[in-house]
């Protein structure tokens, strides 16, 4: 019998055989692999990144023994990882090389779509923490004191943070785009 990856008492999961092993990584990845998509999308701003990232999250937690007490412990520690890996990620010397060809921007004129890409282009002028911040408030529904102990900032600073998003996406976009 092949040592546990993730090993628990009463409260925590138990995962005793490799194969049980593998079904529960399985579940962890179908019930968080989009949130650790969407975080690593929002701090990198393009697909084919956000998704080499995602994939190295996951491989980090096959290759770890953490052990989690309950599923938003899981979310926490996968969020935290994929933020920390798309720092590792903007640190490369080849990514200031990188020229990004978005299928998006090339495809379609329709109104919508334009919208849509403004608002994405305008999210992606902001610095990487303050997207990641509005992406966990906004769609993820973290409450601000939970983004602060997430990624270990000051209240005050992430309700800054959040401020100064809010503020520059309301000029940059003006105020009758969506009335």
């Amino acid at each position: 019998m092949k040592k546990s990856l993730l090993t628990t008492n009463k409260d925590f999961v138990e995962i005793k055989s490799s194969d049980h092993a593998e079904s529960k990584i399985a579940e962890i990845y179908n019930r968080h692999v989009d949130t650790v998509y969407r975080v690593c999308f929002s701090m990198t701003g393009n697909k084919q990144d956000a998704e080499d990232v995602t994939q190295t999250v996951f491989i980090k937690l096959l290759e770890s023994s953490k052990s989690f007490v309950d599923a938003e412990h899981e979310k926490a520690w996968l969020i935290t990882a994929a933020q920390n890996r798309c720092r590792d990620l903007h640190r490369k010397w080849w990514r200031k090389k990188v020229v990004d060809l978005d299928v998006h921007a090339i495809m379609g004129t329709d109104t919508d779509i334009l919208q849509h890409r403004d608002v994405e282009e305008n999210l992606r002028k902001l610095p990487s923490m303050s997207r990641l911040i509005l992406y966990l408030h906004y769609y993820e529904g973290y409450k601000l004191a939970e983004i602060a102990n997430m990624l270990k900032l000051n209240l005050n600073t992430v309700k800054t943070k959040i401020r100064n998003a809010r503020k520059r996406l309301k000029l940059e976009i003006g105020d009758d785009v969506y009335e």
